[in-house]
């Protein structure tokens, strides 16, 4: 029993029995053989409130009580600030490693962006070269050709006053000749002179074609160098497509690539893709798998002719890093 128990029990005896003597003395005075009715002597009972101390067990096991209730509230208290700190820590690492992998893919992305803006630039300067050539040719041509007809006049007009004297030599110093003779070595004098003009103009006509042909190789180096431009730009925007569709698994620790193999029909759409070679990681390959199906369709490969289409984007392998 507790203390508010034993403090109790003995008021409500004491009230019991006064309640006894109470109704014992009314009997006592209303029975036939009392001769003289005397009111019954008035008892006075003061109850007290008794105050028991509680014992040392009863304390011991208060206190006892109070101690691992206090223990208990204090440990409560400790593993709630624990997980508070641990969860407050686990965000503050996650924050700083989403803004370090943030930071390294705008570095990545400026790097790529740099080194296609010099490619770029060099290609540029590439043509630009290349064409101020080919006009330097040209004009060198153009320049040998007209010398070649000033040379070509020239000569025929030398001929032609050759031709002219010798004649008028040959009139004065042999009048006997007869006429057909004279015409008969002009003509020869000008078969001779049309010959060497017709050689000149065939080597200017081969000049020419090596000319033409050599402009047409260019221009098909130009034209080539532009395909591989336009190539690596849509792959770079394939990949890129296919890092933004990508869902990063569970326990992703960085770090981790994998090349992927890709069949594309002509309008782009997805008809294969597999690993071939793994990350290790199952996870993080199936998770770049189903990025490239999100990805899917990619309708910039529609703008490539088809032997283009055939050569670079019929079957092509992928190397995927998110960090990339």
């Amino acid at each position: 029993m507790d203390r508010r128990g034993e403090n109790l029990v003995r008021p409500l005896l004491l009230a019991v029995c006064l309640h006894i003597v109470l109704i014992s003395t009314f009997f006592i005075a209303v029975s036939p053989e009392a001769k003289t009715i005397t009111p019954p002597p008035v008892v006075v009972i003061q109850a007290t409130e008794l105050t028991f101390a509680p014992s040392a067990a009863a304390e011991a096991r208060v206190r006892k009580q109070k101690a691992e209730e206090e223990q208990k509230r204090r440990q409560q208290e400790a593993k709630k600030k624990a997980e508070a700190e641990a969860k407050k820590k686990a965000e503050a690492e996650a924050k700083k490693k989403a803004e370090a992998e943030a930071k390294k893919k705008a570095e990545a992305e400026a790097k790529k962006k740099a080194e296609a803006e010099a490619k770029k630039k060099a290609e540029a300067e590439a043509k630009k070269k290349i064409e101020a050539k080919r006009q330097a040719e040209l004009k060198k041509a153009k320049e040998a050709k007209q010398a070649a007809a000033v040379a070509e006049a020239e000569a025929k007009r030398k001929a032609d006053q050759a031709a002219r004297a010798e004649a008028l030599k040959e009139k004065v110093r042999a009048p006997d000749l007869g006429k057909k003779a004279a015409l008969e070595k002009e003509r020869e004098n000008k078969e001779k002179t049309l010959e060497k003009a017709f050689k000149q103009a065939e080597a200017e006509a081969r000049a020419l074609e090596e000319l033409k042909n050599k402009e047409e190789a260019e221009l098909a180096v130009l034209n080539a160098l532009a395909a591989e431009r336009a190539a690596a730009n849509v792959l770079d925007a394939m990949t890129t497509r296919i890092t933004r569709a990508w869902r990063r698994p569970v326990a992703f620790s960085g770090g981790l690539e994998v090349y992927l193999r890709m069949a594309l029909a002509s309008n782009g759409e997805l008809v294969d893709v597999r690993v071939v070679r793994s990350s290790g990681d199952v996870l993080f390959d199936r998770s770049a798998l189903t990025a490239v199906k999100r990805a899917a369709p990619f309708n910039e490969v529609k703008q490539f002719d088809a032997a283009t289409f055939e050569e670079k984007f019929r079957s092509l392998t992928v190397k995927f890093r998110p960090e990339d």
